[in-house]
């Protein structure tokens, strides 16, 4: 990309750069299917949305929303396929239990037909072109995000502290109450902490820290590290909820208690061993929260104290009050693809 002089800062050039992988993953991805580009696009889908997220407050609606719809419309045409090859990948792990080879060939049979159709249905989608034209909006809004430099510190700390408040809020009732499917409900009769809300708000703050890392002020690698721990506790837990959910809608759709018993049985008892798997993994980040949860959440806020914020107007056409757009930071939208 040709650049203006001066109007650069760390996070504008990385948004710059995330801008032009996606142009090339999401041609690779929408034209030969290929995994790793479904995935790496996606991911930079979400990225550069959380970017758009956090600049909200001092960008104009005008020419941050069409890039917004063209980030959209392709997370979600790619969501599908990206739901597919991680389902595959674990289901390919679970060859490997003998008793519930017919169970897991017959899934993985039904989820292969199911990413040709869905292959199928994205080609039908708009041209490859089309597509990518679309990304061509950023630049717009990239002409508003470099002339909100000053902001950018401001509005890092403010975001992280919403992130994180909604973060250990939800982590904080996962273990004060229970998820498990060992254990049941929780002991006060409320309702247990929903964990795709707490996974959706975790990616939040993940992509927050990514960006403040970008712009120097990054988290000392020990606690880095036991986020990131979190966080594959948390994707681990979706995927195997996915699967089971997947394995059950699957032999329902196709009657197979009317068909094949036998086979329907070894299927729910392959759902039923997916679901004890995710439920490991949820009660390993319940662990690692209560063990070290509180001292994470103090070094992010140590590390990102609290100023007076920098106000800029946005540039033009700021959304009305009764705006439909993604709110900001403090009520992260949830995305209930694959983790990715």
């Amino acid at each position: 990309m040709v650049k203006s002089p001066g109007d650069e800062f760390p996070l504008l050039v990385r948004t710059d750069a995330l801008v032009d992988e996606l142009r090339d993953n999401a041609a690779k991805a929408l034209r030969e299917f290929d995994h790793e580009a479904i995935h790496q696009a996606r991911v930079a889908t979400r990225r550069l949305k959380a970017a758009l997220d956090l600049m909200k407050p001092v960008l104009g609606g005008e020419e941050r929303k069409p890039f917004s719809r063209a980030l959209r419309k392709l997370r979600r045409r790619l969501g599908p396929l990206r739901d597919l090859d991680v389902m595959m990948g674990h289901l390919r792990e679970m060859s490997r239990l003998k008793a519930h080879a017919p169970a897991v060939k017959w899934l993985s049979e039904n989820l292969e037909r199911a990413r040709e159709s869905a292959r199928g249905e994205s080609a039908e989608g708009d041209r490859v072109g089309q597509v990518l034209a679309r990304l061509g909006t950023w630049w717009g809004v990239r002409e508003e995000v470099a002339a909100a430099r000053s902001a950018i510190d401001s509005l890092l700390a403010e975001g992280l502290h919403l992130q994180l408040d909604a973060f250990a809020e939800r982590a904080d009732g996962l273990v004060l109450g229970s998820t498990s499917v060992a254990t049941g409900p929780a002991p006060d009769g409320k309702a247990p902490e929903d964990p795709h809300e707490l996974r959706i708000a975790g990616k939040s703050l993940r992509y927050s820290l990514e960006m403040a890392a970008i712009e120097g002020h990054e988290l000392p690698r020990k606690m880095m590290k036991t986020f990131k721990q979190m966080q594959e506790s948390l994707g681990l837990w979706h995927d195997y909820v996915v699967l089971s959910e997947r394995a059950m809608y699957a032999s329902l759709e196709a009657l197979l208690p009317h068909h094949n018993a036998v086979l329907a049985a070894g299927v729910l008892d392959l759902a039923k061993i997916l679901l004890r798997r995710s439920d490991k993994h949820l009660k390993d980040f319940a662990q690692l929260w209560a063990e070290r949860g509180q001292e994470l959440s103090a070094g992010i806020r140590a590390q990102f104290p609290l100023t007076r914020p920098v106000i800029i107007a946005p540039q033009k056409d700021p959304d009305p009050p009764d705006s439909t757009e993604t709110p900001p930071p403090e009520a992260p939208v949830p995305d209930a693809a694959a983790n990715g």
